[in-house]
């Protein structure tokens, strides 16, 4: 497997990631601004990128998806998890500056009508709702039943999503120059 990259690490560094977070009170391997371009990655180095309740603390994602894009090889994996935009730890961290539904980041896969924010191109894997199930009332609240249909009217109904999506090239856009340094 190749360079696995964990973005934002804060208190979570996993072996076998490189990983990077702005705060030097954090253990990383980079320390560097995801909201300054271009990462110090070279293009097309990346198997896998995570990047675990990052992206709603960003600037641009537009840009930042770009990078990501820039970064992973073709065929490669960015895994995103942001809290969903109908609950409270979206709403409650005054940091946030994004909010996300299980349909944001389809505006950068391929055949989306409003894929015009960026050129950038990928393939849906996932985007999967979750519910956290460290408290007795979210335990209780996820035996809800028809949540797919609730969530439409109620919130707090679930806390995250997970996407998952793979790097592809469009045929109109040439893959990026392997050996460019960033």
């Amino acid at each position: 497997m190749g360079l696995k990259l964990n973005l934002g690490c804060g208190r979570k560094y996993l072996v076998g990631y490189v990983n990077c977070d702005l705060s030097r009170e954090v253990r990383a391997d980079k320390y560097f601004d995801l909201n300054s371009f271009p990462y110090p990655f070279e293009s097309d180095c990346a198997d896998e990128i995570l990047l675990d309740n990052v992206l709603e603390h960003l600037d641009d994602i537009p840009r930042v998806m770009t990078e990501l894009h820039r970064i992973l090889r073709t065929g490669g994996r960015l895994r995103v998890l942001v809290p969903y935009g109908k609950s409270d730890w979206a709403l409650q961290d005054p940091t946030h500056k994004h909010f996300f539904t299980e349909q944001s980041l389809n505006y950068f896969v391929e055949g989306n009508p409003y894929n015009f924010y960026s050129n950038v191109r990928f393939r849906m894997v996932r985007a999967r709702l979750y519910g956290d199930r460290t408290t007795w009332r979210h335990r209780i609240r996820n035996l809800l039943p028809f949540k797919s249909v609730l969530r439409y009217f109620l919130f707090n109904v679930y806390d995250g999503i997970d996407f998952e999506l793979e790097k592809i090239t469009p045929a109109n856009q040439p893959p990026s120059n392997p050996n460019s340094i960033a």
